[in-house]
């Protein structure tokens, strides 16, 4: 059966003044979601309980200029329904000296700020306990007798029920036509009192008030919105409003920031608005990088930040940084539960926890530095539940100046927080390359995680060294037969037997001829991209094989080393080399041979922009010698250290490794003169070889001077004819 014609609706009269006796207010609900923008000067009412939408508390707001909201704030002293609007103001968004006239004139001296703080909290922004204490201020009625009294001023009807209050500013003919008749039959007759006299403000008082109200009636008749399915671009002024929606829709939130400038302003209304604050990021270079923490004293920090939010009912923010760790290896089932991860489990984290149920406000969020195209391929690998994640991109176009994100109050303020969101944008102002965020998108690819957080990894091999080294990995000769248990043995040992120079080292005895990587390794997670590694060691063998082998590859082991993504390949074989882009052996020992027994201390410094490493050795204990040249990568290609290996290549072969060193850091390079030798090894040398020629050139004219008698030392004093000529003329001025 076709389905049945829809019944058109009776025909309206086309003129103004019909449709307007007609029409008939919608509820609030309605309005707020299909209802578009009032005419500025047509705000509904409908009774003494009608409440406007914020579209025609907006439209209202149009209508006033500059010197209405002057008048507001010139006030020495505020009648009290002028003060009650403002107290609800300042108290729905958050302010502790909401009670104090002189906030409210403070506020007032930038309306717009005051505006576009009202925008950013958005009607569902304030807590419950915040809307509870704006609502028992501000009474619906009292909006509208200010309403009134404007009205009467600017020669309108005043607001009741079926009419419309005219309100000041330009109007159009329309607004300016009077109601029909028969719609007035049903007002109050002549017995109604008169509107209250307007006051100074009165209408700027009234904006406030109906932007207020509208946000009041929002919370008690509308749902709050869904977040959008795709990923918004979201400017900074909303940023509270997103959260709130995916808050509301029982998801986690996640902050996509483009550079390290958007994740510093996330974090500071953050920290304003009273969340908790985990830096993951950092607890997880601890963790994988400088290996000072251990994995379970991890979880404990993070189910620590865990249960003070869900037990105090705030959001828990992780800030997971530009390389994202992978949070399931984080997780545990009494200290930081996967449920947590998801917005529809609260309560079941809750438990996990021994709580009854997750405090109402609590909600996570999670900030990621990465773009968009990046966060699309890592983020769902390393973040449980991603999927059904609230996800926005934070527009970093929208951010306001540097000078105005960095001052921070020390107490938490929710009024701060605002107030930092709805700071306008500025314009002028060049988005900050970022350095590292952008040097890491243009060497790496996309789905490349790469470490930008400064670390210093220090190894003293000490007897708890298998936490943090490993055996292997490669188990098999360059034939393929397997090596055989015990040819190969690492151990902690006292180096050498004389007491002036032992030391407390790894002993790593024997190795498998032309078999790489069958010692010790180490991992790093994510990438590293030190500027230092510093290491010192001793050994002995055969000076034609490669042995005492410290090796820096992007890739773990699998058979073949140069599969690695070798970036730095150290060997000692006869002396001191770095195996450069060919495979070459490039010589970096300038101090002298190596002496058994004796110890050695090697620097690398890394530049990571050209993929060079520039060697310095100290074989005397009398410091660095300087550099001999730069040495490229074994493969231009790698990207960031994640693998160390040590290991010999001969069966009887020895070496003893004390120390290592690796440290990254951002603003280490350049700071002194050794360093800026070492980084510009030719140009060191070539001011060292000037400096010998021009040393020639005078020992050769002093030679000749002296065989021509013009320079000849006398025996009684001991000093040259030129001395001895410089010496006279000095006395005799003296004596003058």
């Amino acid at each position: 059966m076709p389905p049945k014609p829809k019944v058109a609706p009776k025909a309206k009269a086309q003129t103004a003044t019909s449709a307007a006796s007609k029409a008939t207010p919608k509820p609030l609900a309605k309005a707020t979601s299909k209802a578009g923008p009032a005419a500025p000067n047509d705000i509904q009412t409908q009774d003494d309980a009608s409440e406007p939408s914020v579209a025609e508390a907006e439209s209202f707001i149009a209508t006033l200029t500059d010197n209405d909201w002057a008048e507001l704030a010139s006030l020495e002293e505020a009648p009290s329904q002028i003060a009650a609007v403002l107290q609800a103001t300042l108290t729905l968004l958050g302010d502790p000296e909401a009670t104090s006239w002189s906030a409210a004139k403070t506020a007032l001296a930038e309306p717009q700020q005051l505006l576009r703080e009202l925008r950013s909290l958005g009607a569902w922004g304030a807590a419950d306990d915040l809307t509870i204490k704006t609502a028992a201020l501000l009474q619906t009625k009292s909006v509208r007798d200010l309403q009134d009294a404007v009205a009467a001023k600017s020669g309108g009807a005043p607001s009741s029920p079926g009419a419309r209050a005219t309100t000041p500013g330009p109007r159009s003919a329309k607004a300016r036509a009077k109601p029909p008749a028969a719609k007035l039959k049903s007002a109050p007759s002549s017995k109604a009192p008169p509107p209250p006299a307007p006051s100074q403000g009165s209408s700027a008082a009234v904006a406030l008030g109906l932007m207020v109200t509208a946000f009041l009636a929002a919370r008690k008749h509308d749902k709050a919105p869904p977040f959008p399915m795709m990923w918004p671009l979201v400017p900074y002024s909303l940023l509270h409003v997103r959260l709130q929606q995916a808050m509301f829709s029982r998801q986690t939130a996640c902050v996509i920031c483009s550079e390290p400038r958007s994740v510093r302003s996330v974090l500071n209304y953050c920290q304003l608005s009273g969340a908790a604050v985990c830096d993951l990021k950092s607890i997880h270079v601890q963790v994988q990088l400088s290996k000072t923490l251990s994995i379970s004293n991890a979880r404990a920090q993070l189910g620590s930040s865990l249960h003070q939010a869900i037990t105090q009912g705030c959001r828990l923010v992780l800030v997971l940084g530009s390389a994202p760790p992978n949070l399931r290896h984080y997780c545990d089932a009494k200290q930081v539960p996967i449920q947590a991860f998801d917005g529809e489990q609260s309560n079941e984290a809750a438990k996990s926890l021994d709580l009854l149920a997750a405090a109402k406000g609590f909600h996570v969020v999670l900030v990621v530095e990465a773009s968009k195209a990046k966060a699309e391929q890592v983020l769902a690998h390393v973040i449980p539940g991603f999927d059904e994640m609230a996800v926005l991109v934070l527009d970093a176009s929208t951010l306001p100046c540097d000078s105005a994100l960095k001052p921070l109050k020390p107490q938490p303020n929710f009024h701060a927080a605002i107030s930092l969101l709805a700071l306008p944008p500025n314009d002028t102002q060049a988005l900050e390359g970022k350095g590292t965020s952008h040097e890491t998108t243009e060497t790496s690819s996309v789905s490349t995680l790469v470490n930008e957080e400064d670390f210093e990894y220090k190894e003293h091999f000490t007897d708890d060294w298998e936490q943090r080294w490993f055996r292997g990995p490669a188990k098999t000769d360059e034939t393929g037969k397997p090596i055989r248990e015990g040819i190969i043995n690492p151990s902690i040992a006292k180096y050498p037997s004389d007491p002036k120079d032992c030391k407390v080292c790894m002993q790593l005895v024997g190795g498998a001829p032309n078999a790489p990587c069958s010692g010790l390794w180490t991992s790093f997670t994510p990438l590293a991209r030190p500027q230092e590694v510093e290491f010192e060691f001793t050994m002995n063998g055969k000076v034609d094989v490669p042995n005492a082998c410290l090796v820096f590859t992007q890739k773990p082991f699998e058979g073949a080393l140069p599969e690695c993504k070798v970036g730095v390949q150290f060997v000692v074989r006869g002396g001191m080399y770095l195996s450069g882009g060919s495979g070459n052996l490039v010589k970096i020992s300038n101090d002298g041979k190596i002496r058994n027994d004796k110890w050695n201390k090697v620097l690398l410094k890394i530049d990571w922009k050209e993929k060079h490493v520039i060697g310095q050795v100290d074989s005397r204990g009398k410091g660095y010698a300087p550099a001999v040249q730069t040495v490229p990568f074994r493969d231009a290609t790698c990207e960031g250290f994640g693998y160390v290996f040590i290991y010999n290549m001969e069966m009887q072969a020895t070496c003893w490794v004390h120390s290592l060193r690796i440290k990254q850091d951002s603003h280490h390079v350049g700071e002194d003169k050794a360093s800026l030798d070492a980084l510009d090894a030719r140009a060191y040398m070539a001011a060292q070889i000037k400096q010998r020629e021009y040393q020639r050139a005078v020992d050769a004219d002093m030679a000749l001077g002296m065989k021509m008698g013009a320079i000849k030392s006398t025996s009684s004093h001991g000093m040259n004819l030129a001395q001895e000529q410089a010496a006279n003329s000095s006395s005799h001025m003296a004596m003058h």
